[in-house]
This record gives C-alpha cells, sequence and structure tokens, in this order.
C-alpha cells in the first residue's frame, strides 16, 4: 500500500484518479516574448504550458538555442508548476504566473547584446495526462529537413560590441527540512497542515511519519521504491519528479494530479503558493535534512 495514499486525514482511497478527458498541449506565453528586441541578456528562456508536463520525456535536444549557425549549450527544467519568477535565474515566484508547467532553459553564460537568438522545439513533449503538443498553432513550422519544428525569435537588448554582464546570478540555496520545520513553515506541528502525520491520525502516521525533522527526512528522502506516479517519494534537486510536489498539487477544481492516488495533500485546501515554493526549493538545493 503507498505511504502517500493516506496524506490526507480520512482519505485512504487506493482508486487511480484520472481526467475524463486527454486534450492538447498548448504554449501559453514565452519569457522573453516572440519577437522581442529588447531581451534581458541575462534572462531565462521561460515557455509556459497550458497544464502539467511529464519532466521524464524532456530530452536534450527536444530544445536548443541557436543564433546563426552557432548552437549554445542550455540547461533544462522542467518546473511542473512556476516556483520560479518569469524568466528569472534567481528569483523565486511571489504568485503562480503560469497555468501549468513551465520548460526553462538556462544559457550556460550570458546572451551577447544585439544578437539574434532562436529557440527551437521538437514536438516531444507531453502533458502530465499524455496530451500531445498542438502542432497546428502559431509558431510550428517545417525546418531546412522537413521536419516541424516550433520557433521563437529574440533579439537582446543592445547592440553588437556592448559589454555584457559579467555576473550571473544563481537561485539562493534553499531552507532545509529542520528549517521546514520552525514556526510558521509548513511542517511546524503547530500549524496542523500536516497533522495527520504528526500524531493526530495514528494509521497516517504509520505509513508516513512527519514528527519531526530527522524521522521526516529518512521517510520522504530515504524512502525506496517509487510511488503511484512513477516518482520516489524526494528526488534531490528535482521537485518536478518527486512525488511529495505530486501530491500537494492540485487541478484548478480542486483534484490530484492525473495518477496520484487518493486525494490531494492537505484535504481540506490547497496550500498556499508560498508553501509549495518553499518545497520545491528545498528539494531543488537538495533534500537536505
Amino acid at each position: 500500500m503507498s505511504v502517500v495514499t493516506a496524506l490526507g486525514c480520512g482519505d485512504l482511497d487506493e482508486r487511480q484518479r484520472f481526467e475524463p478527458a486527454v486534450g492538447v498541449l498548448e504554449i501559453v506565453q514565452t519569457i522573453p516574448a516572440a519577437g522581442a528586441v529588447d531581451a534581458d541578456p541575462l534572462t531565462q528562456i521561460d515557455l509556459c504550458m497550458s497544464a502539467e508536463v511529464d519532466p521524464r520525456v524532456l530530452d536534450s535536444f527536444d530544445a536548443t538555442l541557436h543564433s546563426a549557425e552557432l548552437t549554445f549549450d542550455v540547461e533544462h527544467e522542467v518546473q511542473l508548476f512556476s516556483w520560479r519568477g518569469p524568466g528569472s535565474r534567481s528569483a523565486l515566484a511571489d504568485a503562480r504566473w503560469c497555468p501549468g508547467s513551465v520548460l526553462s532553459l538556462t544559457p550556460s553564460g550570458v546572451l551577447q547584446p544585439g544578437l539574434t537568438y532562436r529557440i527551437q522545439l521538437r514536438p516531444a513533449l507531453l502533458g502530465w495526462a499524455g496530451e500531445a503538443l498542438d502542432t497546428d498553432a502559431d509558431g510550428w513550422s517545417p525546418n531546412a529537413d522537413g521536419d516541424l519544428r516550433w520557433f521563437l525569435e529574440f533579439r537582446v537588448a543592445g547592440s553588437p560590441g556592448d559589454d555584457a554582464p559579467d555576473d550571473v546570478p544563481a537561485l539562493d540555496v534553499g531552507p532545509t527540512l529542520t528549517q521546514l520545520f520552525e514556526p510558521g513553515e509548513l511542517f511546524d506541528p503547530q500549524r496542523a497542515a500536516c497533522g495527520c502525520h504528526q500524531g493526530t491520525d495514528e494509521l497516517a502516521s504509520a505509513r508516513l511519519d512527519l514528527s519531526d525533522p530527522q524521522i521526516a527526512w529518512e521517510q520522504l528522502v530515504l524512502r525506496t521504491g517509487t510511488e503511484s506516479t512513477g516518482a520516489v517519494m524526494v528526488s534531490p534537486r528535482r521537485p518536478s519528479e518527486s512525488y511529495l510536489i505530486h501530491k500537494l498539487l492540485r487541478t484548478d477544481s480542486g483534484e490530484p494530479l492525473h495518477a496520484v492516488r487518493g486525494g490531494p495533500m492537505p484535504p481540506d485546501a490547497p496550500l498556499p503558493h508560498a508553501d509549495l515554493v518553499r518545497v520545491a526549493h528545498w528539494i531543488a538545493s537538495g533534500a537536505l535534512q
């Protein structure tokens, strides 16, 4: 029996939840915008999707960054929900700014002033429930080899030859799990956000004990095996591939994400965005105790 089935007190439903229909996946916003002529040389390139994306299907060749005939190294990341600031390498999001997941491409260095860059995306991404990319939407066209691709073109602010920024910002180190037990934080016993796993429900606590940081870390991070979405409970540095995040999220209608067993956590109401960001930041920073 899955441990996290019991994440909601009184909701130990073992039934698999599925959405009634699978639609299409759309790119609804980009940062920088298509055709922008004043992009920040330090920008993180964000593609906002209409629904959650399965991070496991993304390959480094599925989204590439080019300028003229050159191809640049980028770090790929799927934010299952928009927990990082839009277009920012270092900021956290104060509120959810994208309705679905965000495909983030972070260049290995700064973008050069005055140059035009192009993102090329293969139609390989899949939505969380199996949605395929809508290749009939604007931006899709055949490349030189006749293969269907989505293109985003933008120019960096400034003129060729201008000095590029020397310092490249990075995300600060996130909290430890111990810090997430401090007063006012998500796992603070006085908040009771996770009370059923902190002694108020014997069965739930037996399945997942969040009574103190050490026990919680062992059961969240050291737990073996995969959960109903095929993910481990917590995958350090990979929040989108951590079942804890899958369980904490819910759809606009309040339902759990596709393939999550039982109800979302906590059962009564969605977590504030700030709490979700703190958990994602903890995992992204290595899920330290």
